[in-house]
């Protein structure tokens, strides 16, 4: 089995977790000693991959590339970063990075040419729509398609096959030189199949098990991950349901959208998240904030690869109007400042509720392959509850959760004859022993099951996770 088909996948963003300065890019820092603790971090939460990035040269906030070939001097140096990939391998978390391709910043050494040779540069068709019968915004003697309407981002030409191979060469030496294990791609819907195509062909030749993915708007997703594509896609359509069901909605919203997406793409396995770094955090969009707790029981147990989010697996209270204000009028420097410290959270672990359920999730994630590999089932489903299976050979992982501001008993038929049932919450996790992270099943609560079916207490805002066997 590939490396990725268990994934938890740990979602850093350098530039902002350390707190760079975005104005200041000259600037050069050393941060991968910070980004090792925080790597530490994610192992102890149970993940087994860490997806990082930007890491590469760039404008102010990341996305404008200007060297493929060299660490964002920010953050440090090639050979930190080569370094800190190895010091995750040594732990065993994989590492993938963001691949910004469709656009580069003005900076890029093609586009300078570009600047400076007009008509005559070797580059002009590297770039979309470059005409010389106008300006743009900078004065520079020619217009180019913008990617997001951002003068700052120049969009690239995908239909060129000297900028493809470019980019190819790129993630060649990203293999070689850094040790990576796959790219998280930017915005799909932007990018040509045929590239894609050869680009899985480039890095699988090189490293067979190196993992693609992307985030992607629509949500054909059949189109993007197969066979000779991706493998797999950011699940936007569940993102979105998962907040719609907690904020106001219901379960039943949620259910539709998994069976629309097995039905049509019965294969695909998705990469599910929350949260990223540029979107609102899971406090700052749910009403109630004790619906962290089921969001990410659903995170883990549905069908897809998680992702956390930085900060994502701490419980953190909505902002108010007063401090959002107050954080509007700082100065720059203050906004610059590091997001989280890890220093703030070292006993969150054992005192955090949020915090403790993904690292119990996380293990259970590896430990149990129906979590990563099972088919699923749904049991049960009202407006306020819903439970599911995830069913591989005799076992499956149960989920059943409960969004009502009230205790509700809950009758869940089995997927099949079981005799066993065992109330995974309340495994134990074994911190002293760094290497193990397996759950001890063995100080479970066992559940009665009566005519094949589970009564369940399901608890206000809150959900359990079951182990069934037959």
């Amino acid at each position: 089995m590939a490396w990725y088909e268990n994934a938890v996948f740990y979602h850093i963003h350098p530039l902002n977790l350390c707190g760079c300065g975005h104005e200041d890019i000259q600037s050069a820092g050393s941060h991968f000693d910070e980004l090792m603790q925080w790597a530490e971090h994610a192992k102890k939460l149970g993940c087994n991959a860490i997806y990082i990035g930007p890491v590469f040269e760039s404008d102010a906030h990341g996305h404008g590339i200007t060297n493929y070939h060299k660490v964002d001097r920010r953050i440090g140096t090639n050979e930190d970063f080569k370094q800190w990939v190895a010091g995750c391998h040594s732990m065993g978390l994989r590492v993938i990075v963001d691949g910004i391709f469709t656009h580069v910043g003005r900076g890029f050494f093609a586009f300078d040419h570009l600047r400076k040779h007009g008509k005559k540069s070797v580059y002009r068709d590297w770039f979309a729509n470059v005409t010389f019968s106008c300006d743009n915004a900078y004065g520079d003697g020619f217009s180019y398609e913008k990617w997001g309407g951002y003068n700052r981002l120049v969009k690239f030409n995908l239909h060129n096959p000297w900028a493809c191979d470019y980019h190819f060469d790129t993630v060649r030496l990203w293999i070689n030189e850094f040790d990576i294990d796959g790219v998280y791609l930017d915005a799909l819907d932007e990018w040509d199949y045929d590239f894609i195509k050869e680009l899985k062909k480039v890095a699988d030749s090189i490293k067979p098990d190196f993992f693609l993915t992307g985030e992607l708007i629509q949500e054909d997703y059949g189109r993007w991950v197969n066979d000779k594509m991706l493998h797999s896609a950011a699940n936007t359509e569940l993102h979105r349901e998962l907040y719609y069901a907690h904020n106001g909605g219901s379960y039943e919203s949620v259910a539709k959208i998994i069976r629309s997406i097995y039905q049509k793409n019965s294969r695909a396995k998705l990469y599910t998240f929350l949260d990223s770094h540029g979107d609102s955090r899971v406090h700052e969009k749910l009403n109630n904030a004790e619906h962290h707790y089921l969001l990410t029981m659903l995170l883990y147990t549905l069908s897809g690869y998680p992702s956390v989010c930085c900060g994502s697996e701490f419980s953190v209270r909505k902002r108010t109007a007063a401090s959002r204000a107050a954080e509007a009028a700082a100065d720059e420097a203050a906004q610059q400042r590091p997001l989280l410290k890890l220093a703030d959270y070292t006993n969150a672990y054992l005192r955090d509720e949020v915090t403790y359920l993904h690292c119990l999730l996380g293990r259970a994630h590896q430990q149990f392959l129906q979590m990563s590999e099972g088919t699923y089932r749904e049991l049960l489903l009202t407006e306020g509850q819903f439970a599911y299976a995830r069913i591989l050979g005799k076992a499956a992982i149960i989920t059943a959760v409960n969004k009502e501001e009230r205790m509700v008993r809950a009758e869940i038929p089995l997927p099949f004859r079981a005799k066993r049932a065992l109330d995974l919450l309340d495994a134990g996790i074994h911190w002293d022993k760094e290497a193990d992270i397996s759950l001890d099943i063995f100080r479970c609560r066992k559940l009665t099951i009566k005519d094949n079916e589970l009564t369940l207490d399901l608890p206000a805002n809150r959900g359990m996770l079951v182990w069934v066997s037959g």
